[in-house]
């Protein structure tokens, strides 16, 4: 049985996609057909739990479940949703300050010596 803090990946529509595309470096909308990839994901709505869940909002960026940042702003203030107590840990800190100096998620992974999905991990995370 799925754990339900955890994304069954293996069901995602992106599962084998770029993180990349859902995080466009210019903060602008990905591309049509990536979002239209989204509406028709098994795991959508969980994705996008799982960003409430975990991600800093001072810091929302990037599509999950096919909404961006503004939409989790707007749902997130009609929700209660739980957050952190402790605070980021270093490799957060760092991931954030480089990704808002403008550094792209690969370099900073292989700054930090991760995968880019951890710095995804980093970038969204509340603790």
């Amino acid at each position: 049985m799925q754990s339900r803090n955890k994304l069954d990946i293996s069901q995602a529509a992106c599962r084998d996609s770029d993180v990349d595309i859902y995080h466009p470096s210019d903060q602008q909308m990905p591309d049509a057909g990536v979002l239209d990839e989204c509406s028709r994901c098994m795991v959508r709505l969980e994705c996008l739990a799982l960003a409430l869940r975990t991600e800093d909002p001072e810091v929302r960026s990037g599509w999950y479940g096919g909404f961006g940042p503004e939409d989790r702003d707007a749902i997130a203030l009609s929700l209660t949703v739980p957050g952190g107590g402790q605070a980021p840990s270093e490799p957060v800190l760092t991931a954030r300050r480089l990704v808002n100096d403008g550094w792209r998620i690969s370099d900073v992974a292989e700054l930090l010596g991760c995968s880019r999905r951890t710095v995804q991990r980093y970038l969204h995370s509340v603790a």
